[in-house]
């Protein structure tokens, strides 16, 4: 009569192990690229109001507290809160590059789209709320308080004209969204090649 066997059911790996493996299977460009992105949100200056000889800096990670209230980007305010979860954003958007190299499917490869739709996002809702009115018309239009408020809306927007000129797009931008671009461009091309090989 022969021995019983035991029966051993092999274990996943541990999930640290796939993902240090998942990050050694990026290819070259798209390491530097997820590095340019991180540097050009967390390091440098996305944009740089120049008032004279005083210039402040905004990081892309501070965009969200930006959009809740465009004037922090003259005045530093204390935006814990949403330069943490915006920041958990960013770095969830990068993280998702690995994706395709823990789940083996096809769509996977569109997680490299990630960082540049987040740019793309964050910019148009900026855009969108700094033009947009600043004070909401009431329901009367002929009422003086709506005069006040008509007037205080194009006052602010004369004065964003102004403002406009002391914005200028600092390097974090530029950097960001060159590594952007090019995970964007590798993701493409890796969904299409994958497409045709399946």
């Amino acid at each position: 009569m022969d021995a019983p066997h035991s029966m051993e059911i092999p274990s996943a790996r541990p999930l640290p192990a796939r993902l240090a493996e998942a990050v050694g299977a990026l290819e070259a460009t798209s390491k530097l690229a997820v590095v340019c992105v991180f540097f050009g949100w967390f390091c440098m200056n996305t944009l740089v109001v120049s008032l004279g000889s005083l210039q402040h800096g905004v990081r892309f990670f501070d965009m969200s507290a930006l959009i809740a209230d465009p004037t922090r980007l003259f005045f530093d305010g204390d935006t814990p809160v949403h330069r943490f979860l915006f920041g958990l954003s960013c770095l969830a958007s990068l993280a998702v590059t690995v994706l395709p190299h823990l789940v083996k499917s096809r769509h996977a490869w569109l997680a490299y789209l990630a960082p540049l739709l987040l740019i793309v996002g964050t910019m148009l809702t900026l855009y969108w709320r700094t033009s947009g009115q600043l004070f909401a018309p009431p329901d009367d239009p002929k009422s003086m308080t709506a005069g006040i408020i008509n007037f205080a809306n194009d006052l602010v927007h004369r004065g964003a004209d102004i403002v406009s000129r002391h914005v200028s797009v600092g390097a974090g931008t530029y950097l960001a969204l060159i590594g952007a671009v090019v995970l964007f461009v590798q993701g493409v091309r890796r969904y299409r090649d994958s497409q045709g090989s399946g």
